[in-house]
This record gives C-alpha cells, sequence and structure tokens, in this order.
C-alpha cells in the first residue's frame, strides 16, 4: 500500500486562564494525504505562517508550536 502523510499540530499562546496559555489540535479539514513526506512539511510551514498570522490579528501570543506528518495509508492524495 502506498504510504502518504496527513499533517497534525499543536499550537499554544499565552492566555489569561490559570495556567498561563491554552493549547489547542489542528489538522486540516478535510484531512489531505501528502504523497511524500517533503510535500506534507511544505505544507506545515504554510500552515504555521497561516496561523500565527491568525493568532497575531487576534492579539494572541504563540508560546508554543509543533507540527507533525502522520503517517497515512488511505485518502486523497496530493
Amino acid at each position: 500500500m502506498l504510504k502518504t502523510f496527513a499533517l497534525f499540530g499543536l499550537i499554544c499562546f499565552a492566555d489569561n486562564n490559570q495556567w498561563g496559555e491554552s493549547c489547542m489540535n489542528f489538522w486540516e479539514e478535510p484531512v489531505v494525504h501528502y504523497k511524500s513526506l517533503s510535500d506534507c512539511d511544505n505544507a506545515g510551514k504554510r500552515k504555521a505562517i497561516e496561523i500565527r498570522a491568525v493568532l497575531e490579528r487576534n492579539g494572541l501570543t504563540i508560546t508554543n508550536g509543533e507540527l507533525w506528518c502522520i503517517e497515512t495509508t488511505k485518502g486523497k492524495k496530493t
């Protein structure tokens, strides 16, 4: 079966809650299955820029961010 990769991430931002930050998972919806790890990595870089811009426009400061390309074996391939 052909290996594909899907983008998954976690981003944390400064918040006024009791811990001082909030974190959220994110993924593309619908999930995109990339043909190569490098295609997935490039999509992750674009997605990181997009998310950073949205959070900064809303006055939020990013405290941590992680992106992973998770191996998959099915789905729409790009």
